[in-house]
């Protein structure tokens, strides 16, 4: 979270919709109406709405329109289409401009977005969208996530998929004791989730003020819930890492290039070289094959010139595998003390009992986080609830070329000081990621 941000928190979606001619005899146009409002802590300074940018997309056909709100936040747009649709709200003001209107200094940009999905009908009405205040600056970042996996006869499927976090701060930082883990949430697109259902927020995503145990209020808001955690090994000042610099975490550090021998001894082998990686010189990698009760896959070897990372919470994954649809979302984070014996964990807002075989999730407060990223499916008609509340990213990133594509999200280049590049954190994905079209684990690799 690279600076002071705000956040559009879209409690429903704006929409622009297709021409009244291009909506068919049968379907009848409606008229949709927003407002944008401050959130009540923020409610004194006169923010500019009338910058408020808007892109609205269709879900059924991926088209895309944009719009601004006018000086009193109204948006009022005919001739849309019914439907579900999505929208990327963003304003942006200088640094000067967040002083002048707040009286507070900013060293950079401020930002203020959301990404949301919405039905509109005759029935919508006028929706309220409210501004609210994000999180601080932190140092560690993302910056690039190979989940889509190479071909899956040709390639290397999912067992090449890496991550790559980077410092983004001015000195250098250590990654000892540094915790990663996968955001647990639902799979089903919102399209075809059923909202009857006791435990769903009015945004689809999980209620977790209905899980068995939990007591606080703000469930939804100030925290993530993790189905896998991981920690970089060290004594605090074993992996040092230069300002600008940036570690690679392995599923499996091994030469996915070449063939190599698997668990069960046999050849693990790939048809074309081109389209995998070579993660044999990664800095960490996830083995469980020697994790109790894991059913080892072949693909997980142990290499023993790349230290293990440890794992806090294996969840149900046999390896660090990442979902190759999108249907993810990874975080980093600091925890500031106890043992991960004493985190407290909860079950899934679906269950209506817990025995000893529940699974439970760890509660990490968005506090500790470092950083966040929400993915998503390409497709826009398959896209899932988030996982991730807005304060920590409003947006999400994916790869045009879908699972299987050995594609890779990569964070944009904000700009460049004295040779070192500042990667962009608006705390969007959705604005801060492009996409290589082959994974690069060489960390050379930048988006400009």
């Amino acid at each position: 979270m690279q600076r002071l941000k705000l956040w559009i928190i879209a409690a429903a979606v704006l929409t622009l919709g297709a021409c009244k001619k291009d909506l068919g005899p049968d379907v009848a146009p409606v008229t949709f109406n927003g407002q944008i409002v401050l959130d009540a802590s923020i409610a004194g300074p006169a923010f500019p709405l009338d910058k408020v940018k808007v892109i609205i997309t269709n879900t059924a056909n991926n088209l895309k329109n944009e719009t601004t709100a006018d000086a009193q936040g109204k948006i009022s747009l005919s001739n849309i289409s019914p439907g579900r649709y999505e929208i990327q709200a963003t304003l942006t003001l200088t640094a000067t401009e967040y002083a002048s209107i707040t009286g507070n200094y900013a060293s950079s940009e401020v930002v203020f977005n959301a990404v949301e999905q919405i039905d509109i009908t005759a029935q919508s009405g006028t929706v309220t969208v409210t501004l609210i205040y994000g999180q601080l600056a932190k140092e560690w970042i993302i910056k690039q996530i190979y989940y889509a996996g190479s071909h899956t006869s040709n390639g290397a499927m999912f067992r090449d998929q890496f991550l790559e976090l980077y410092n983004n701060s001015d000195h250098d930082l250590y990654a000892d004791s540094l915790y990663f883990g996968q955001v647990y949430g639902i799979n089903t697109a919102r399209e075809s989730q059923d909202m009857t259902k006791p435990y769903f927020l009015p945004t689809g995503s999980f209620d977790w003020t209905k899980s068995i145990g939990m007591s606080d209020t703000r469930a939804n808001d100030n925290y993530v819930y993790c189905r896998s955690v991981f920690r970089i090994p060290g004594n605090g000042k074993t992996y040092k890492v230069a300002p600008g610099a940036s570690i690679i975490i392995a599923q499996n550090a091994q030469n996915h290039k070449a063939p190599y021998v698997g668990a069960t001894g046999e050849s693990v082998t790939v048809k074309d070289p081109s389209l995998t990686v070579d993660l044999s010189n990664a800095d960490f990698e996830v083995y469980l094959g020697n994790y109790p009760g894991n059913n080892q896959l072949a693909s997980d070897v142990d290499n023993p010139a790349v230290p293990n990372i440890e794992t806090i919470l294996r969840g149900s994954g046999r390896d660090l595998i990442l979902d190759n649809l999108g249907r993810e979302a990874i975080v980093i984070f600091k925890w500031p003390g106890g043992a991960p014996a004493q985190w407290p964990t909860f079950p899934s807002p679906e269950e209506t009992t817990v025995t000893t075989a529940t699974s439970k999730y760890i509660q990490v407060p968005a506090t500790y986080l470092e950083d966040a990223v929400e993915l998503q499916q390409t497709p826009v008609a398959r896209r899932t609830a988030k996982r991730i509340p807005a304060i920590s990213d409003a947006g999400y990133t994916y790869v045009p070329g879908g699972s299987y594509s050995s594609q890779s999200s990569i964070r944009k280049t904000k700009s460049v000081v004295n040779g070192r590049r500042i990667l962009q954190d608006t705390n969007n994905s959705t604005n801060d990621f492009g996409s290589l079209t082959k994974a690069d684990p060489s960390k050379t690799a930048f988006a400009d």
